[in-house]
């Protein structure tokens, strides 16, 4: 059976990077527009090692451009980065190989699944690269996948979790650390019946500068997120994400281990994401 797992999908992106060579965000964080949201909101962030929930907007309508690895390639990663006098670290994600794609987040009431997720506030792909969705729900201290559809009722994908899985934590800051458990319910899968048991692992392990090909942040947090899945029968399925966060424009990249990853500091990566223009 095909793997459905979700981890985190597309938070809240800032305004556009301005002209020069790799700029960087205001000194003190700045107040930044959400673009192509009807009524943007706004973000000030104070770079003081936390992310509070006001710090990260979610907001469907809102649109993200990635650049990624195409579909079926590994990417060469070093999710490990430079570590650094001051005990943070460095990471050079400026290679411009992958493709632009674009993410949305999308508004619940109108889809096909609403009435399956009543308390659901937005869903999003859970790869750029394909189809299927992670349904959410952002509350006033964590943001929670509630489960995983298709695009389509006919595509035949339904995953329900028995409890929310809370995929984020706010304040998020280095050493936070959480375990997720929950089974789903009455699931199909590519017409298919399913069923599991999903167990996250998610830590916030290390603080520090990731260089972009169009802009720098220099505080963002990296989380470790390990999810393994046991089915009733057959061997269980393992991989690891990591996911750097930043104040305002929330995740600005991604890596994601292939299948059966058991080594925090794997060299390649099934999806490689970073903010594009």
């Amino acid at each position: 059976m095909r793997r459905f797992l979700a981890a985190i999908a597309v938070c809240a992106m800032g305004c556009p990077a301005a002209p020069g060579d790799n700029p960087q965000p205001p000194a003190d964080g700045g107040f930044v527009p959400i673009p192509d949201v009807p009524t943007p909101p706004q973000c000030r962030g104070n770079r003081d090692g936390e992310i509070a929930r006001s710090e990260v907007a979610f907001a469907p309508g809102l649109d993200v451009r990635y650049r990624v690895n195409p579909t079926g390639t590994l990417a060469n990663v070093s999710p490990a980065g430079t570590r650094r006098a001051d005990g943070t670290f460095a990471w050079n994600f400026s290679d411009t190989s992958g493709s632009l794609v674009t993410l949305s987040l999308l508004t619940t009431t109108s889809q096909w699944f609403a009435g399956d997720f009543p308390a659901a506030q937005y869903a999003a792909r859970l790869d750029p690269r394909a189809t299927n969705l992670g349904v959410y729900q952002a509350g006033d201290t964590s943001v929670a996948l509630l489960g995983v559809v298709g695009p389509t009722r006919e595509t035949g994908t339904l995953v329900r979790y028995s409890a929310p899985i809370d995929v984020l934590r706010f304040p998020l800051r280095v050493g936070l650390t959480w375990t997720a458990d929950a089974t789903t319910v009455d699931s199909t899968y590519e017409n298919a019946p399913v069923a599991s048991r999903d167990h996250y692992e998610v830590t916030v392990d290390a603080r520090g500068e990731v260089r972009l090909p169009e802009v720098t942040f220099a505080d963002t947090l990296r989380v470790r997120v390990e999810v393994t899945q046991t089915f009733p029968a057959g061997p269980g399925r393992r991989q690891i994400q990591y996911l750097w966060m930043t104040e305002c424009y929330g995740e600005v990249a991604r890596m994601t281990s292939r299948d059966g990853e058991v080594d925090p500091a794997f060299a390649q990566a099934s999806e490689f994401r970073r903010l594009g223009l």
